[in-house]
């Protein structure tokens, strides 16, 4: 009875022992089964070596992988439809910068130091290179920019950094860093860099602000007077349009006066030349009768002497 307990011990242990096996081998055999998501692509290492001697064989797209098991193949999944974003703070600091050796800063052109934060967004242009040659990407990326700042902050005033020349600094960081990623071969394309935190140490910071202020409102000035000259050029060129419009009307209307003033007057000239007397006394009889009506009441008395005289009421 007991070799028959043994025998059934050891039978049902083969059992467990072959089951077990038949797991492990169907799990390493199907180890080599792979779902790429999409916005994914794979590459397939095999004993570390990349499989296949083009692009298409190497890169692999979404959908079901077929490889050899684990210890023989190894897949690496890349990324490269979906835009990654990354924030580098290497030169940022929060607080004061007492303690120099440990916090981030950037020596400007004009010998100044600028507290500068940025958030970085990348896609993946070459998934070999990335799967063969990165091992952490953020890091690669955070030091390629971060030495992108430094070098471009060299030439950089420090008031262009912190105010209008944002955008000019943050362009050459882009370029300059994608220069350091292409020549490493990293398979990495910046899209877009921006400055999320750009100021100076805290300990002149009150003051900067105070000058930052103050540039803001002399623009501010700047641009009303702007506005307040192209309001008030166009209404002071409307009156002197007019003015001179009222001065062509009046100078024409006295030359047309003057004119015709003239023209009579030549005209009574040649009558008087040839008949002196007649003209002389048309033109008193004129005169008389412009006069007297002028006067208002008339009355005609004689004095003593017998002389007429025309008084007005």
């Amino acid at each position: 009875m007991k070799k028959s307990f043994l025998e059934d011990v050891l039978g049902t242990v083969s059992r467990c022992f072959i089951v077990l096996s038949i797991v492990v081998l169907a799990c390493i055999a199907f180890s080599g089964v792979r779902v790429v998501k999409s916005g994914e692509v794979a590459i397939v290492l095999r004993f570390g070596k990349i499989v296949g001697n083009t692009a298409e064989e190497q890169i692999h797209e979404p959908g079901l992988l077929f490889t050899f098991p684990y210890f023989i193949d190894e897949v690496v999944t890349v990324p490269t439809d979906n835009v990654i974003q990354q924030t580098v703070e290497t030169h940022y600091t929060y607080g004061d910068i007492v303690d120099w050796k440990n916090s981030g800063y950037l020596i400007t052109g004009d010998q100044n130091i600028a507290l500068v934060s940025t958030s970085v967004k990348y896609t993946v242009s070459d998934p070999v290179a990335y799967a063969l040659y990165i091992n952490q990407a953020d890091r690669m990326i955070d030091a390629c920019v971060s030495n992108a700042m430094l070098e471009t902050a060299a030439y950089t005033d420090v008031d262009d950094i912190l105010t209008s020349g944002k955008e000019v600094y943050a362009r050459s960081v882009i370029e300059e860093a994608q220069r350091k990623l292409t020549a490493a071969g990293t398979g990495i394309t910046l899209q877009a860099i921006e400055l999320t935190n750009v100021s100076m140490p805290e300990e002149v910071r009150y003051v900067y602000e105070q000058v930052n202020a103050s540039t803001v409102e002399a623009s501010t000035m700047i641009e009303n007077a702007k506005q307040y000259s192209n309001t008030i050029l166009p209404q002071a060129q409307s009156v002197a349009n007019l003015t001179v419009q009222s001065a062509q009307s009046a100078y024409a209307y006295a030359l047309s006066a003057a004119t015709n003033e003239l023209n009579e007057f030549w005209g009574v000239l040649e009558e008087y030349q040839a008949t002196p007397d007649v003209v002389r006394a048309r033109i008193y009889r004129e005169k008389m009768a412009k006069a007297l009506s002028s006067i208002g009441k008339v009355r005609v008395v004689t004095d003593d002497d017998s002389k007429i005289i025309i008084s007005g009421e």
